[in-house]
């Protein structure tokens, strides 16, 4: 009898190696929503050799694009049905092991045991570390099953769910949503609540280890862990015995039902639930750990194992009336991305300024069945390109003005794909804009205003310089004539003339040709310098001796004189206005010491900070009181006042003091003190 058995065991499998040799042929028949035999003979297996992170592949989903995701113990792998691109920590997802994958518009939302995270734009978020079990998007929220109850995706974080204390506290497998209700599959079991948030109604339909749920029109499907598959339908829960231990999920795979283990492989229910066929390592398979069931957008059914990667049944009707959508899978803008990469639609304008005129476009259209014969055109503003297998393009120096960037796919000479369009400005230069130029004008204008203003004042101010120069000059050439005409007293040229004439008339010669060589020299000195702006001090000294000496002989009264010099340059080297300090001494003499016995002049000069400084002091009579005894319009008195101007007139530092010299309130004499610039022949 055993021999028997062992003949038959025999004749089985060399019956399943007969069917295993056909792997790799794919039948060419129309589409059938319910696979055939062809169908089960007819499968791919994809491994770590092919490119997988880990033959160990937990989950399965695919994106709006067309890319398909697998989840490992390793990490998370895309595929676009030729090549693999893998993605672990190293990469930016926040754990290896992938616990659960769903994808929702431009957003992929993966769950690992310890971890959630977010895939956008070419980027990975971390989330939050919560043991994830599940996730599913519905409508515009994603709500996620943990070990703990549901948590829902917040800004940034994950906010726990509280519904009732059974679901809180226990794991959820899967979440649902019928158009009215939630449905919630939990390890204790099966629920229909009204809302997840704030809930109002909350049923618990079935007890036990619920592991998936799937919505029909009129029936809910949900698989449990030991205890076969149920049905939900008018509030009446039946049940579907299966053959089939450790049952991880159910999906609808055509008009079937198929029914996946851990370590059963797979159950085929026809579409009255009845037992149609099992795939498993005997049949079909080299395994029985079967981790997920997933059917793409072209129909292939995707098998992913718990050991052996994961098996691809393809679609047999080759993709014929599959038109594969595209997509923007970057665009940068000198070398940077941009923030969003979502722009298929005329609703947006992207700015951009002048300088940012160099753009650069990926984008891709996924046919996993075809991936190979993908080709695009693009076009900018004109007509289109050639269709090309070059899915990027990159657009530089750019000139101002508005562009609509459109692209679209096609397979092989299939229809084209709808084309996307990415709409933007690149603003002029800033010299181009009309309002720059205006300004620029204006300011242009303005400045050559400024410039004829500041040129005009200057004329102004030069022509009122002039003036002003002409003025000060004229007025000091009526000073100075004032000064020649007074320079010499008349009455004192007549004393001196009838001095000379007494002493020759005295016979007194010697006497007589001294006081004519001093009169000479005087006369030649004031006629020689009254032609002349300045004269040394030397000369002016001079002449102040031969005038002083003369009025000593012409004065009933004798008196003295001393002229003192303190100063840091030769006295031929410094320069002064001519007959300055005469009119001075000439008040001195006539006014202050005239009335007096044993009279002194003291004159002093000195320099000191750039100025050349003149005292005149005597022991007279005192400036008050001989002012009493002048006449209102003498000689002297008008001398003084136009000296006065004239020094005045050398410059805005100048200065000059009258102070009557007293102590113990008696009158000691007079002190003329000036300055003026110091100027030298140098």
């Amino acid at each position: 009898m055993k021999f028997l058995y062992r003949i038959f065991i025999l004749l089985f499998l060399l019956n399943i190696d007969l069917l295993v040799a056909q792997e790799n042929s794919y039948g060419n028949a129309h589409y059938d929503p319910t696979p055939n035999e062809s169908q089960f003979n007819s499968y791919k297996n994809y491994t770590r050799n092919n490119g997988l992170l880990s033959n160990r592949i937990t989950c399965i989903t695919q994106d709006k694009l067309g890319y398909l995701w697998f989840g490992s113990n390793k990490g998370l792998t895309r595929f676009d049905g030729s090549d693999f691109k893998n993605f672990t920590k190293k990469n930016g997802i926040s754990a290896n092991y992938i616990s659960a994958l769903a994808s929702n518009n431009d957003s992929l939302f993966i769950g690992s045991p310890n971890s959630f995270s977010i895939r956008r734009n070419n980027s990975f978020k971390f989330i939050e570390n919560k043991k994830i079990l599940c996730v599913s998007p519905i409508k515009k929220t994603v709500f996620i099953g943990t070990d703990k109850g549901i948590y829902r995706l917040a800004e940034g974080f994950l906010a726990p769910l509280r519904t009732n204390f059974q679901i809180d506290l226990n794991q959820v497998n899967d979440i649902q949503f019928d158009g009215k209700n939630y449905w919630i599959a939990t390890n204790k079991a099966l629920w229909k609540i009204d809302y997840l948030r704030n809930p109002k109604s909350i049923n618990r339909i079935e007890t036990g280890n619920f592991t998936s749920i799937l919505l029909l029109k009129d029936k809910t499907i949900a698989s449990t862990l030991n205890s076969g598959i149920k049905i939900v339908h008018h509030k009446k829960v039946s049940t579907i015995s299966i053959s089939t231990s450790n049952i991880k999920g159910i999906r609808k795979v055509g008009n079937q039902y198929w029914a996946f283990s851990t370590s059963d492989g797979i159950e085929v229910l026809n579409n009255n639930f009845t037992f149609n066929r099992k795939i498993n390592k005997y049949n079909t398979f080299k395994t029985n750990a079967i981790t997920d069931i997933f059917e793409d957008s072209q129909h292939n059914i995707w098998i992913a194992t718990l050991y052996n990667g994961v098996f691809k049944f393809k679609d047999t009707t080759n993709g014929k009336n599959f038109i594969p959508s595209i997509s923007f899978e970057n665009i940068e803008v000198l070398h940077q991305p941009i923030d969003s990469i979502s722009f298929n639609g005329y609703d947006k304008v992207f700015e951009l300024p002048s300088h940012k005129n160099h753009l650069a476009f990926s984008y891709k259209a996924v046919d996993i069945n075809n991936p190979k014969n993908i080709v695009y055109r693009y076009k900018l503003n004109g007509d289109y390109s050639p269709w090309s297998d070059k899915s990027s393009v990159n657009l530089a120096n750019l000139q101002a003005g508005e562009y609509t960037f459109s692209v679209q796919s096609k397979v092989s000479n299939q229809q084209e794909s709808d084309p996307i369009h990415f709409q933007f400005y690149i603003d002029k230069p800033l010299y181009q804009k009309a309002w720059f130029k205006w300004l620029l004008g204006a300011f242009l204008l303005l400045i050559i205003g400024f410039f004829i203003f500041l040129y005009v004042k200057k004329l102004q101010d030069k022509n009122e310089e002039k003036i002003k120069q002409l003025q000060i000059e004229n007025h000091l050439l009526t000073l100075e004539q004032k000064a020649l005409q007074l320079q010499m007293n008349p009455h004192f040229v007549f004393n001196v003339l009838n001095g000379i004439k007494a002493l020759g008339n005295a016979g007194k010669v010697d006497d007589l040709n001294k006081t004519i060589s001093k009169f000479s020299s005087l006369l030649r000195s004031v006629l020689n310098t009254s032609r002349k702006d300045d004269v040394s001090l030397a000369e002016e000294i001079k002449t102040l001796e031969n005038y002083v000496s003369l009025e000593q002989q012409m004065s009933h009264n004798p008196f003295t004189y001393t002229i003192n010099t303190k100063l840091s340059l030769d006295t031929e080297e410094i320069m002064i206005p001519p007959m300055l300090v005469q009119p001075f001494v000439e008040n001195s003499i006539k006014h202050g010491i005239k009335s007096i016995k044993n009279g002194e002049i003291t004159i002093n000069f000195f320099d000191y900070k750039n100025f050349l400084h003149c005292e005149i002091i005597d022991n007279g009579i005192g400036i008050f009181y001989s002012q009493k005894e002048k006449k209102k319009k003498d000689h002297a008195s008008l001398a003084l006042k136009v000296t006065k101007e004239r020094i005045k007139n050398l410059g805005s530092e100048t200065s000059i003091n009258f102070t009557e010299l007293k102590e113990n309130r008696e009158v000691l004499g007079t002190k003329v003190w000036f300055k003026i610039p110091l100027k030298t022949d140098f």
